[in-house]
């Protein structure tokens, strides 16, 4: 233990080293519609022991909920409390899960809601809702209770492929999630990282936040994701970015007329497929290669695309991160030789899901991902879509995701997502949702379709035109909003 009660290597310990080494130095920097928040490695340091310290009032082994804002106070509350032994899940402000998680048939055992304090007056009767300020006061009256443990980090599932659960995560994974970042990206004080994501999530809690606590490097956020802003975080003197496939999308026309970033040395994307011709214009803007990098919450980081070196980025999700190990399991009789459903050990895989019992992986410590995937003889990991969204259609499978690049090839389609439902009759039909270039004809569409390969089966069965796709926060297609909003709209033609 350190001087803050921490166990060594831990967050509050991480802190405090870059306290000592570099007091003045800033550690994190939000733009906001009025200006701005920054702190110090100190004044980081100082206010999430302060929020520690405050936590011991708190009723022991019930959960909080977080709304991260993605501010320096947001920071400071995430590791001031898990630190205190308080297991605390993170959501992103805007949430629509939100309203699910805290109704008395849903609630996973949260009392207390801890945020911004112009989100008060939202939580249910109750909850009890604590300002970030509020939690770094110095508590009064009765002591409170002591920590008996490092608390959990809960974290939801994306939900857009189902409901989402809450993932259970020890302190050690952060940490240990965070410093394989550190290495694969070569962090060191020297660093500007861009979060272009919510930190909220695994990929910016893990990959962002907890990298640059362990590594010294500051880290840069928006409250809101905003191009505008985030294009001016990167202009100066900014090293990395991390972004989700739109996120990428939505930056590169704010890039088109700016100089390329000056100092940047590696974009990092995660949260979905880079489709390659965005990948290309991408690099065009930011002047380096987009790094695909995979992973799940369960799971954290599984695999991740090396310094491309200049090149543009293959097709891969690259080799498999420090200390992970890869099963391919054949799914079925019959199937690709060299596919397979991928299973994974890694470092950092999860404890279970809350409220849940029974093992979660093998007796060997594998997580079956749901994911097929294939190796290549250069050992770098394709994904070829999730088995349980294949869609069998009169007893042969369809890869949505292969579609759905077959439909992105096409230049009236802006963006696509295919999926199954199952009619009256009880048989599954490829549909597929569409944002398309004005003029563009959806008989058009079943023409690409053929004139690309596709067998007769796997051609969408039914195009639903649509203005946008819904997406959750992570920039992901939420499949549900997409099936409700396909109901409301006329459907294409059968081709």
């Amino acid at each position: 233990m350190d001087g803050t009660g921490a166990p060594p290597g831990g967050l509050l310990t991480e802190l405090r080293r870059r306290r000592d080494e570099h007091p003045d130095a800033v550690a994190l920097r939000t733009a906001t519609a009025t200006g701005g928040q920054l702190v110090t490695w100190a004044q980081l340091h100082d206010t999430a022991c302060a929020v520690r310290t405050f936590a011991a009032t708190l009723e022991p082994d019930a959960p909080v909920l977080l709304i991260v804002d993605n501010t320096p106070a947001s920071a400071a509350a995430l590791i001031g409390l898990t630190t205190a032994g308080v297991d605390v899940l993170p959501v992103e402000e805007v949430n629509s899960h939100l309203t699910d998680l805290l109704a008395p048939t849903r609630n996973p055992g949260v009392r207390t809601v801890v945020g911004p304090a112009r989100a008060a007056g939202t939580e249910p009767a109750g909850i009890a809702f604590l300002s970030y300020e509020r939690c770094r006061a110095h508590p009064t009256g009765a002591g409170g209770h002591p920590a008996r443990r490092l608390g959990e980090v809960l974290q939801l599932t994306s939900g857009s492929v189902g409901e989402p659960k809450i993932v259970r995560h020890s302190l050690a994974n952060v940490w240990r999630g965070g410093d394989t970042y550190r290495q694969i990206l070569d962090l060191t004080p020297a660093d500007v990282v861009v979060a272009a994501v919510p930190l909220a999530h695994s990929f910016g809690l893990v990959g962002a936040l907890t990298a640059a606590v362990v590594s010294g490097a500051e880290l840069r956020t928006t409250r809101r994701f905003q191009p505008g802003r985030v294009a001016d975080a990167l202009a100066d003197d900014a090293t990395i970015l991390f972004g989700t496939p739109q996120v990428y999308r939505l930056l590169t026309s704010v890039l088109h007329n700016r100089p390329t970033p000056a100092r940047l040395r590696a974009a990092v994307s995660s949260g979905g497929p880079l489709p390659a011709e965005l990948g290309a214009q991408a690099r065009a803007a930011l002047g380096v290669p987009v790094r695909q990098f995979y992973g799940s919450t369960e799971t954290g980081l599984i695999s991740y695309q090396r310094d491309l070196g200049g090149e543009l980025p293959d097709l891969s999700v690259g080799v498999p991160a420090p200390g992970v190990r890869l099963r391919l399991t054949r799914p079925e009789r019959g199937g690709p030789a060299g596919v397979g459903q991928l299973s994974v050990y890694t470092p950092t895989l999860f404890h279970g899901y809350l409220g849940a019992s029974g093992p979660v992986c093998t007796p060997e410590g594998f997580y079956d991902t749901g994911d097929l995937a294939r190796l290549d003889a250069s050992g770098r990991l394709h994904l070829l879509g999730r088995k349980n969204t294949f869609v069998n259609v009169g007893g042969r499978k369809v890869n949505p995701t292969r579609v759905t690049r077959v439909l992105g090839e096409h230049p009236g389609v802006r963006e696509a997502f295919v999926f199954g439902l199952t009619d009256a009759g009880g048989e599954q039909r490829v549909h597929a949702a569409v944002v398309l270039v004005p003029g563009t004809g959806l008989a058009d569409l079943a023409a690409h379709c053929r004139a690309r390969g596709l067998a007769p089966y796997e051609v969408p069965h039914e195009l639903h035109p649509l203005d946008r796709l819904p997406r959750t926060a992570m920039g992901k297609v939420d499949r549900r909003a997409v099936i409700a909003a396909v109901a409301a709209v006329p459907t294409g033609s059968e081709v």
